[in-house]
Order: C-alpha cells, then structure tokens, then sequence
C-alpha cells in the first residue's frame, strides 16, 4: 500500500465519482491510492513531461495496479487528452501542486478542448490562491467547499468547485 500526506488524504476525500483526471499527477501517488483503496476505478494521471510519466508507469507497476485502472497521459493539462480519450466518462478532475495563475490557464485552456459542465473539480494552488480565486468568481465557476490544512509545516488551500458555465 502506497502512503501519502494529509494534502493529498483531503483531496482524496473531496472525490465523488469513480473516473478521475489527475492533472500534474507528479508521481501517481493519489490515483494509486484511491485505486488501492477501492474509492476509484479508474484514473487519467496527466504529466507535462514523458520523464515524469515514466515515474507514474513505475509506480503503477511496483504497487500492482492493473495496467487498465490508471492510465499515464503526456498532455499540458487535457490538450492530448480529448484526442484518445472519452471526456464525458470522468467524474472529477483534480489539479494540485502549481500556482494558482497556471491552474487558472488550464482551466482557461480546458474550456476550449473539452466540457467540463458540472465536474466535480478539486484544485490545490500552492501559490497566488487569490488570483485562481477571482478568476473561479469572474468565470462562472461554483465553490462548494474550501479546506485549509497544514502538513509538513506548510499550510494548504483546497478548493472544491464546479463551472456552471
């Protein structure tokens, strides 16, 4: 079994479907853990780099997650996603551990390539929190929850939403 931090438990606990994208999955370490646990059956994990991807397919194999539960996508957010992928089967999409400008532009950029209507969208901005705050408010998006927590002797703003367009 895979262990992860308290950042990564409260997002864990914000998911509520079963499909999930996990944009800028770093490692793969909530997908494995939330496929581990039973809470998902299924995951997008999302990296920028193919170095980064190939950390993801390691881990994959080295915790035993069937090859077809989590599958590692080189994308810069959901550019390549759309292209081999059905949009329409994911439940929440989670984007964590970048500043809040740059969650803010692949959301920005999300918009254009794929709908993302009533999502369940759990973000984790480790910096500019305000900025990804008023453009969640400037661009029709709902917060449904806020959670702060410390780990690591670091605090966390999580932020549960949806874009009701």
């Amino acid at each position: 079994m895979i262990n992860i931090d308290e950042r990564l438990e409260k997002i864990a606990e914000m998911i509520c479907g079963k499909t999930i994208a996990d944009i800028g999955s770093d490692h793969g370490y909530l997908p494995i853990w939330l496929c581990e646990n039973k809470i998902i059956k299924k995951a997008y994990a999302i990296e920028i780099s193919g170095k980064c991807a190939e950390k993801i397919k390691y881990n994959i194999k080295k915790h035993k997650i069937p090859e077809n539960m989590i599958i590692p996508i080189i994308s810069d957010g959901f550019s390549n996603f759309k292209k081999n992928f059905d949009f329409g089967e994911l439940d929440d999409i989670v984007i964590a551990g970048m500043g809040g400008e740059t969650i803010a532009a692949i959301l920005e950029k999300t918009k254009t390539i794929c709908d993302i209507k009533n999502k369940n969208i759990i973000l984790q901005p480790n910096s500019k929190i305000e900025t990804l705050k008023k453009y969640l408010k400037k661009n029709n998006y709902t917060i449904d929850e806020t959670k702060i927590i410390e780990c690591k002797k670091r605090f966390y703003t999580i932020i549960k939403t949806k874009y009701t367009g």
